[in-house]
């Protein structure tokens, strides 16, 4: 005769103490990485100098027709662009420029701005129209 009842079903138990090695672990990682007050070193920096201060922000240049130009705040010539660029980037820690084109604007005018901004030490552009 065919014996069709129920088995012994063996019961699943987990085994706990691989979890309990692993939050033990964790313990002790955040024990030894805890940051507590008064255990870093105190270092008195000097102040830098005044003329240090870094810009983070992008430089803005806007063409106003082909021969002028604003760069920040302040109105250039295309004979002076070049050098107040250069004064402007070198301030920045991003060495980014935002170049302003109006609709009338030249691709030769704008390509002039562009390469005058990369050889004065920028380094990302981006255009605005």
């Amino acid at each position: 005769m065919l014996n069709i009842g129920k088995e012994k079903q063996k019961r699943f138990k987990p085994d706990l103490a691989p979890l309990i090695d692993v939050v033990f672990l964790l313990l002790i990682f955040y024990m030894l990485t805890f940051a507590i007050s008064g255990q870093g070193l105190e270092v008195k920096l000097p102040p830098g100098p005044a003329s240090a201060k870094q810009i983070d922000e992008p430089l803005s240049i806007k063409m106003l027709s082909s021969s002028k130009y604003l760069v920040g705040d302040r109105r250039a010539e295309l004979t002076e662009l070049e050098a107040l660029l250069k004064a402007e980037i070198d301030k920045r820690t991003l060495k980014a420029v935002v170049i302003h084109v109006n609709e009338k604007a030249k691709y030769k005018d704008f390509a002039l701005v562009m390469d005058l901004a990369r050889l004065a030490g920028a380094k990302n552009f981006s255009l605005v129209m």
